[in-house]
């Protein structure tokens, strides 16, 4: 398919895509790099070009995602010390209404440069903050992420993530809510290690009223991680505040259980105060290897409106499951319930593999 569209777009050697990248060993690669393979080899042979723009600005014609999907990466490998070539390139890719390709600009085009130019390059991007495609101005957010996905730790943006304030405060008042995801996710990779950096841009974001029409929506995913770890701060900047809750919890269908088994709880809430707001977020238990030091997995949670002075019943699950690094040994468990933050309930239970 490749091969076709850049013999249609005279790619120099357009046939010889196939068996170079066979010899730089597609085959035994993962995904990723396979992709990183195709990119790289893709952009050695329109290096071959006599001006290399002209079959690249062909291929970027192509009504073929499949084909677009291996541009950007093309792009950064040939116009890597030509921004004035490369940025344009890239964001004409960017404005396409495609979610696959999106995701290649920002791991395979702009992330490159990320990491081989340092925060210089955020200023050359600022202006995609006011783009009116909402897939372009998703891009340099996406691209930046400290940690993000498909890609790399991008080092300095971990180690100083304050230096990518003034292009996150350009979408204070975004209204599409695939670059607003995009805030929210960088800033949920920031909390991880500046959480006090986070819940102060999103309190002058949310105070005294919302700054934009998705801030509160980018407050909640830019939280995420920390509401999940039951951080205070983080669970009051969302409206979370103290409950006069007891809660009882049982799990329903007998308290020895398989891998692989989807818990199901049943829970009671009585609540001796006013209508309120919850976060419900569960911590699984199991026997780890080590004597007294139970391997733990957080739930992702669920918020409850509790009613005034009365009781809320729910029923949630949760599953055990093994992974291929670390099954799941035989041994006590147990379910932790924490609403907002406060340990209310623990469930009981007992991991057998059985004959699985």
């Amino acid at each position: 398919m490749l091969e076709a569209a850049c013999l249609e777009a005279e790619v120099p050697g357009a046939l010889r895509l196939r068996p170079d990248l066979e010899a730089a060993g597609y085959w035994q690669a993962g995904l990723l790099d396979q992709w990183r393979l195709t990119a790289a080899v893709l952009g050695e042979h329109l290096a071959e070009a006599p001006d290399p723009l002209v079959p690249l600005r062909r291929l970027a014609a192509s009504p073929d995602r499949r084909v677009l999907f291996h541009l950007p990466g093309a792009a950064a490998a040939l116009f890597s010390d030509r921004l004035d070539l490369l940025l344009p390139l890239l964001r004409g890719l960017a404005a396409i209404p495609d979610r696959g390709l999106a995701e290649a600009v920002a791991a395979f085009g702009l992330r490159p440069l990320a990491e081989n130019e340092g925060p210089a390059i955020l200023a050359a991007l600022h202006d995609w903050a006011e783009d009116p495609s909402p897939f372009v101005r998703r891009a340099p957010v996406e691209a930046f992420r400290p940690r993000g996905v498909w890609v790399r730790h991008l080092r300095w943006a971990v180690a100083e993530p304050a230096l990518l304030l003034p292009l996150l405060e350009r979408y204070r008042r975004e209204e599409h809510r695939f670059p607003a995801n995009a805030v929210g996710n960088c800033l949920n990779d920031i909390a991880r290690d500046r959480p006090r950096l986070v819940l102060d841009l999103v309190h002058d974001w949310l105070h005294p009223d919302p700054a934009g029409p998705l801030a509160r929506h980018v407050a909640n995913r830019g939280l995420r991680g920390l509401v999940k770890r039951g951080d205070p701060a983080a669970l009051r900047l969302l409206g979370f505040g103290p409950v006069e809750v007891t809660v009882a919890a049982r799990l329903l269908g007998g308290e020895v259980v398989r891998p692989n088994t989807t818990l199901r709880f049943e829970l009671e809430l009585r609540n001796r105060g006013p209508a309120a707001s919850a976060r419900l977020v569960p911590t699984i238990e199991t026997t780890g290897r080590i004597a007294d030091r139970p391997r733990r997995r957080r739930g992702s949670g669920r918020t409850l409106r509790l009613p005034a002075a009365d009781t809320l019943r729910v029923r949630c699950s949760e599953r055990v499951f093994d992974t291929r690094a670390a099954p799941l040994l035989d041994g006590p468990g147990r379910v932790v319930f924490a609403l907002n933050g406060r340990e209310v309930a623990v469930v009981p239970f007992r991991v057998e593999r059985g004959s699985v």
